[in-house]
């Protein structure tokens, strides 16, 4: 699975600004309310920020016990794809409402309470981004060991099986295959 892309999550950022300002400058000449979630919206996205915290905490903590006690994998994923989803609509949310907000500000300037209900939605969607970027450094695999991801039969890692033209099975003089010293 492909890690969160910060130059989508600024595009998202952009073009969802842009057409939040572009709605904003159109329901204002219609003399409709903005488009903007009511204050309470906040509380939804606190939760699901809270929410995709704890899984992902418990995918950290999860990694420190042994491989037989470990979660099922399928677990860790879907909170890897739910942190994934809430930072790229934490971006889509935060980038309306910013868009939303410019317009607002320079139309009735700050303290109005469609522009607090803007602010604190553009708050919560960089709030619920960053958390979706924390947790998917939590969802991380530790590195293998070794550079290549293998281990030779003396337990030493990462060096691959110089010189030999076959499987390697067993230990060396068992049958197996005979070291050979390329230094």
């Amino acid at each position: 699975m492909n890690g969160i892309r910060p130059l989508w999550l600024a595009l998202i950022l952009v073009v969802s600004g842009g057409l939040g300002w572009v709605a904003a400058l159109l329901t204002a000449e219609a003399g409709v309310v903005a488009p903007v979630l009511v204050r309470s919206s906040t509380i939804t996205l606190g939760s699901v920020a809270l929410l995709v915290l704890v899984l992902g905490i418990r995918v950290q903590r999860d990694k420190r016990r042994p491989p037989a006690a470990r979660m099922n994998p399928l677990v860790a994923t879907r909170t890897l794809a739910l942190a994934q989803a809430g930072a790229y609509a934490g971006s889509l949310i935060a980038g309306w409402h910013g868009g939303v907000l410019v317009h607002l500000t320079s139309a009735t300037g700050f303290g109005t309470p469609t522009v607090n209900d803007a602010l604190l939605m553009v708050v919560g969607g960089l709030v619920l981004v960053i958390v979706g970027y924390i947790v998917e450094q939590f969802c991380r695999l530790p590195p293998e060991d070794g550079a290549d991801g293998t281990t030779d039969a003396d337990g030493r890692k990462g060096e691959g099986h110089r010189g030999q033209s076959g499987p390697a099975y067993g230990a060396e003089g068992e049958g197996g295959y005979a070291r050979t010293n390329d230094s």
